[in-house]
């Protein structure tokens, strides 16, 4: 229902164009999310996002965020037990009807949600830290190809190419020896 507070533990998807994101970047831009009304829909509601009428107007990277108390409630980085109540984040649910929407007016979307502040940099980086997101690839004329979600995970990203230099050092190693 329209005002409902919605719960630690759901996910929202947030739509955004490519061009967000520089070329082969892993991390979420924190920028993303600096809108005081940031809109998203509710997964409760909104099962298949890669349908969405956004992926149609090239928003086809989905940002799945994870409600959280860190994102609701969030403390003062320089004094981690201090709750900053003028940085609280309301994550509420906010359905649109059909005319509601001066961009989109024959558009229903019961899904759609909000997170509503102030956001500091803390708060996008927050934000940013308890999502992940993944590509649609369509053509929009056949159906849609859903990849493997790419989770954020940079220290993964780069423990794979210190184990790929060390195996190339090896290699390099046993070769020498061999001359």
């Amino acid at each position: 229902m329209k005002g409902d507070i919605i719960p630690n533990g759901e996910f929202l998807y947030k739509y955004v164009n490519p061009k967000s994101f520089p070329a082969d970047q892993i991390e979420i831009p924190h920028g993303i999310f600096i809108d005081r009304e940031m809109s998203c829909d509710w997964e409760k509601i909104q099962k298949h996002p890669e349908k969405s009428y956004h992926i149609k107007e090239g928003k086809n990277i989905i940002i799945q965020i994870t409600v959280c108390e860190e994102i609701k409630m969030p403390c003062n980085p320089l004094q981690p037990r201090h709750k900053q109540p003028a940085w609280e984040q309301e994550v509420i649910h906010d359905p649109v009807d059909k005319g509601e929407d001066i961009n989109h007016p024959l558009v229903e979307n019961q899904s759609h949600s909000l997170i509503k502040g102030l956001k500091k940099p803390h708060i996008t980086k927050t934000i940013a830290s308890n999502s992940k997101f993944y590509k649609i690839v369509t053509d929009f004329e056949d159906e849609i190809i859903i990849p493997e979600k790419v989770e954020k995970n940079p220290t993964k990203v780069r423990m794979d190419l210190v184990i790929i230099l060390v195996l190339l050092l090896i290699l390099l190693l046993i070769l020498i020896a061999k001359m």
